[in-house]
């Protein structure tokens, strides 16, 4: 555990584990070196008023009931130009209120030219997931979850009524149940040994990364796996970039490299750190994933916490 501090706001927060507060509080070594099983039997249990709490709540509940969308025509140009400046992750092409597809940052980083004559139409998809707003949170999550996205539009008869995120859920998490991810320690959900990129890697592999694999950004170290920034998906939009100066990395010009465009200043934990913190910086500063470094000292990634891993320990999955 992270110490007694994070100790007694989990026990607040967790009505079922008082009867073993004065062993849990006042003999943590204790507990965690000679009774682990007997501490983790308690945290399970212990998130089970969590998962209630939420699993039923209905998705217009916690969804976003105005979000961003353009229409069919509205060129593509214009559709990185709001992502650019808005920093959303997905933006709905709707047509008289009707969902006609959604663009998703990766799908934005596929326009060939920043001259594009391009429309929203043209490089738009069908979303993965499409939910009711009477949809039970619970049923959202197992249905985004399954295709790995973060994000789901909500459609009523037809009608757009809304936006479901991730961090729609971690928030409200929050607001119902304060301190009850505080006994989690970051390395129990973590992902280890996450994929990682060079400084003077040349951006045209990382962005074929991203769009091929999905992935939304990704650490940046150096020789000696220390963590030195973080690069994503809107950082290359942010610097303009377009598919034509991304795609070769043969010849004389082989393009730009990581370290003009990937953000320098990264928040990161370490592995004793609470969920806790990790789930804030989700919901309050709109992080998608947070590395994870050995100590202050070495700075050396050892892993990365991302949305998923956050809800999955929301939910108890």
């Amino acid at each position: 555990m992270a110490g007694s501090s994070s100790i007694k706001g989990f026990m607040d927060a967790c009505p079922i584990a008082v009867v073993t507060r004065s062993i849990i509080i006042e003999n943590v070594a204790t507990v965690k070196l000679k009774s682990r099983g007997i501490l983790y039997y308690i945290l399970w249990w212990c998130r089970l008023p969590a998962l209630s709490s939420l699993s039923q709540v209905q998705v217009s509940k916690l969804m976003d009931p105005r979000p961003l969308s353009v229409p069919p025509t509205s060129s593509a140009a214009t559709v990185r130009k709001i992502m650019r400046e808005t920093g959303a992750r997905v933006i709905l092409v709707t047509h008289e209120a009707r969902l006609l597809g959604w663009v998703p940052r990766r799908l934005a980083l596929l326009v060939t030219t920043r001259k594009t004559t391009a429309t929203a139409r043209d490089i738009m998809e069908e979303p993965p997931v499409v939910l009711s707003p009477g949809e039970t949170v619970a049923s959202a999550l197992e249905s985004m979850l399954r295709v790995d996205e973060w994000y789901a539009p909500v459609v009523d008869g037809g009608v757009l009524a809304g936006l479901l995120g991730l961090e729609h859920v971690i928030a409200e998490h929050l607001r119902l149940n304060p301190g009850h991810l505080a006994g989690i320690r970051v390395d129990e959900v973590m992902s280890r040994d996450p994929l990682t990129v060079g400084p003077d890697d040349f951006i045209a592999s990382i962005w074929r990364i991203m769009v091929e694999r999905k992935y939304a950004g990704l650490p940046v170290v150096d020789e000696k796996g220390r963590l030195v920034g973080i690069i994503t998906q809107y950082d290359l939009l942010r610097k303009g970039y377009a598919r034509v100066e991304l795609t070769s990395e043969a010849g004389q010009h082989r393009g730009p490299r990581v370290r003009e465009a990937m953000t320098y200043t990264v928040h990161y934990l370490y592995p004793w750190s609470s969920l806790e913190e990790a789930a804030r910086l989700v919901a309050e500063k709109g992080y998608g994933r947070i590395p994870i470094v050995e100590d202050e000292s070495s700075r050396r990634l050892v892993g990365i916490v991302d949305r998923e891993d956050i809800v999955r320990a929301v939910m108890g999955w």
